[in-house]
């Protein structure tokens, strides 16, 4: 990633990802420094260094900070910052294992066009990262639900869901055993 994003805690992670969250900040302020008000408010530690890291998103068009009528303040998250969020949640995708399993496959088919092959490529490199099993070359398997998941990935990587992933629980599969050790089940 570019310059800035990795320092110390990472601050502009967390930065971002708190906006995303929220949608919109709003602190009261009757001063010139609103934004040091703000993130006093919002973070109350260490305010001066996330002030400056928050001038800094502003400056690189990640979020905007605008101060309102009535002295209050709001920050937001700019296209760009939303991209920047989703892929922090990109990097982040795990299989969620529950405490019990209950005894359903989960398969993932997908065709996607040639026209998107860069989409696909990543897609299924995706998938393969948060720890499904592939059956065939564009037939993926979990004992877990995870179309939250295949539903984000989709729209990070701009793939009609309706079009070109279907998504099925089933009882029986082929190869069961293969999966159970490749899942420990």
């Amino acid at each position: 990633m570019g310059r800035g994003y990795k320092r110390g805690k990472n601050l502009t992670k967390d930065i971002l990802q708190a906006v995303g969250k929220a949608g919109i900040l709003a602190v009261a302020s009757t001063s010139p420094y609103f934004l040091h008000a703000l993130v006093k408010a919002y973070f109350r530690d260490q305010y001066r260094e996330r002030a400056k890291r928050m001038r800094d998103l502003q400056r690189r068009k990640l979020i905007n900070i605008r101060e309102l009528k009535d002295g209050r303040a709001e920050v937001s998250l700019t296209h760009q910052g939303k991209q920047l969020v989703r892929t922090y949640g990109l990097n982040n995708l795990k299989l969620q294992k529950p405490a019990r399993w209950d005894h359903k496959w989960r398969l993932l088919i997908y065709d996607i066009p040639t026209s998107q092959r860069r989409a696909s490529n990543a897609f299924r490199s995706k998938i393969r990262e948060m720890g499904l099993y592939q059956l065939q070359r564009s037939v993926w398997v979990a004992p877990y639900e995870f179309i939250a998941e295949v539903e984000f990935l989709a729209g990070v990587f701009e793939i009609d869901m309706n079009k070109c992933i279907h998504y099925f629980h089933t009882q029986e599969i082929p190869r069961e055993e293969d999966l159970r050790k490749f899942f420990a089940l």
